[in-house]
């Protein structure tokens, strides 16, 4: 019998919108309806469009947090009650507020409210905040998201405005805790480039929760062993072995570059990597092949300074192409204050928080620059893959090639015999039906050196279904088990690959890895024909290249303050 962890419900949420925008509205009654949302807990602010994106720090104040607090008061669903601070280290005597009591714990912000709350410089943090003498000038800021502010609605007044406030949940392990009557509220966003998106976030998210995170795992780290910077490999690092206890298919890539545009970035359940300033790798190809449900984490101080933009911004971008749930940065946040991936990853899984939930405790810092885009109330880990086993035997599903593979992952990672498990997974009927365990049969059997049956599952998952991005990823491998045992099957491989992928970005080097296979082998007519196709592309690269500099040049002559080459 399954059990599952007693988690939050709509009862719990409130939902934010912005009156003046129908698609904001659009999106939080979509959520509302979704998840069972009480219609007194949908609250509409009414902002002008030039408050969608970012807002001045007094008229957040003004239109979203005091109104918030009345309306939180007025429909009895927290009290606040306020509280008169004294005059102490340089602050003038102010208001605030506690909460003693509170039937909700999210605050889900939707499509069409500002995520930005740009710099203040009438405000000192020295003369008007009373922070200490010594603090860095870079923590003076007092720019925001208007996100990490909102966390802390329950004793706004109290926290500065200048620099980050340390997050008192910060790697909290006791859900019942990260409550407002602790002074802390769980704050996400339903957003993206558009509203269609917005609302497909909860979508995914819940057929995640029914059918599971399935998927595979990718982790780019910079391969970085000393100083300050080696804290963003080690947060990554630990949300690869997360990925890997949970029996995810993992790659951990430990080049200082991002992964290369033409990586077979299949299946993606999960992704963490840095630190690139534009979209780049696979993720700047027309489509990814992200999974329902799936995590996808870039970090880079800007990843999210326009949530909005498909291609500009990190976190756009991510759930343009499909992720479901993403952080990032509206502004420089520093490393040390970034989300802490590896934290977030290991308190959805091994606590079964939501992301909510893990969104707040992996933060180190509070009134800062960091936003979490998602359904708060999504649990991606609320059932393990013994349990979805059994699920899908009472509800048969091809998706339970993915619960086999992790469960055997689990056994691997446990130091069970990998003969033993690769035999296991033969006798299943999925097997030989779908790519996803032949394709695990065929990596085990060439760790054994078992390259026929390697090179026979291979084809199996060629056949019955691999995404486009396993197809490269199965055709490389079959070249690679071929090309010394039987490099005209190798060959073969390579020409069908470069044939369904004619303009693959790796299309040269593919053609590339040909020739040398059929020179080895001494296959003359392949020579022959293989080096002029590697020429007509080197060709068709130069040719590109030349072409993009030629554009670049002359967007640089148009722009404002280039050289005019006229007398």
């Amino acid at each position: 019998m399954m059990s599952f962890p007693a988690g939050a419900g709509g009862s719990e949420v409130v939902v934010v919108y912005n009156s003046n925008v129908p698609a904001s509205r659009e999106v939080a009654e979509y959520y509302a309806k979704k998840r069972d949302i009480p219609k007194e807990q949908l609250i509409g602010l009414s902002l002008p469009d030039a408050e969608t994106n970012r807002i001045e720090r007094g008229p957040f104040v003004k239109r979203m947090v005091q109104p918030l607090i009345h309306e939180l008061n007025a429909r009895k669903l927290m009290d606040f009650q306020p509280v008169s601070l004294p005059a102490t280290n340089g602050r003038p005597a102010r208001m605030t507020y506690s909460v003693p009591t509170s039937k909700v714990r999210y605050l889900l912000l939707c499509y069409g409210l500002p995520y930005f709350i740009p710099p203040d410089f009438s405000i000192n943090g020295f003369r008007d905040e009373g922070l200490p003498t010594n603090t860095p000038v870079e923590l003076l800021r007092n720019q925001a998201s208007v996100d990490a502010e909102l966390v802390l609605l329950p004793v706004f007044g109290a926290i500065p405005y200048s620099g980050a406030f340390p997050n008192p949940a910060y790697g909290e392990t006791n859900v019942a805790s990260l409550h407002p009557t602790n002074g802390v509220m769980l704050v996400s966003r339903l957003d993206g480039p558009t509203p269609e998106l917005a609302k497909g976030l909860v979508d995914k998210a819940l057929s995640a929760e029914r059918d599971g995170l399935n998927g595979r795992a990718y982790f780019d780290l910079r391969n970085i062993k000393t100083g300050n910077y080696k804290l963003g490999d080690d947060w990554i690092g630990h949300a690869a072995e997360v990925a890997e206890d949970f029996g995810y298919e993992t790659f951990v890539d430990h080049d200082p570059a991002t992964l290369p545009v033409g990586f077979p970035l299949s299946e993606v359940a999960l992704y963490a990597g840095w630190y690139a300033m534009q979209v780049d790798g696979p993720f700047s190809r027309p489509t990814v092949e992200f999974m329902p449900g799936a995590i996808a984490y870039h970090l880079f101080s800007f990843s999210a300074n326009n949530p909005r933009d498909a291609k500009g911004s990190w976190v756009g971008a991510l759930i343009a192409k499909g992720a479901t749930v993403t952080l990032g940065c509206v502004d420089e946040p520093y490393l040390s204050l970034t989300p802490d991936i590896g934290l977030f990853f290991e308190r959805l899984a091994f606590q079964q928080m939501s992301v909510g939930e893990a969104g707040l405790v992996c933060q180190p810092g509070l009134s800062w620059q960091n936003l979490v885009i998602g359904d708060p109330l999504y649990r991606p880990w609320l059932r393990d893959p013994i349990e979805m086993e059994e699920w899908f035997k009472l509800h048969p599903s091809p998706l339970l090639a993915w619960c086999l593979e992790r469960k055997v992952n689990m056994y691997l990672r446990k130091g069970l015999e990998r003969g033993f498990l690769r035999r296991y997974l033969m006798q299943q009927p999925l097997a030989t039906n779908g790519p996803v365990l032949s394709e695990k049969i065929a990596t085990l059997a060439a760790d054994a050196k078992l390259f026929d049956q390697a090179c026979e599952y291979a084809r199996i998952a060629l056949k019955t279904g691999a995404t486009p991005q396993q197809k490269v990823r199965l055709y490389l491998h079959l070249t690679e088990w071929q090309r010394d045992s039987d490099p005209d099957s190798a060959l073969a491989s390579m020409e069908t690959l470069a044939a369904e992928f004619p303009d693959h970005p790796d299309i040269l080097e593919f053609r590339r890895t040909e020739l040398k296979i059929a020179t080895t082998a001494g296959r003359k007519n392949a020579v022959l024909k293989l080096t002029d196709e590697v020429a007509r592309l080197v060709a068709l690269a130069e040719a590109r290249k030349a072409e993009a500099e030629r554009a670049e040049s002359a967007k640089n002559a148009k722009s404002p303050g280039a050289k005019s080459d006229s007398k």
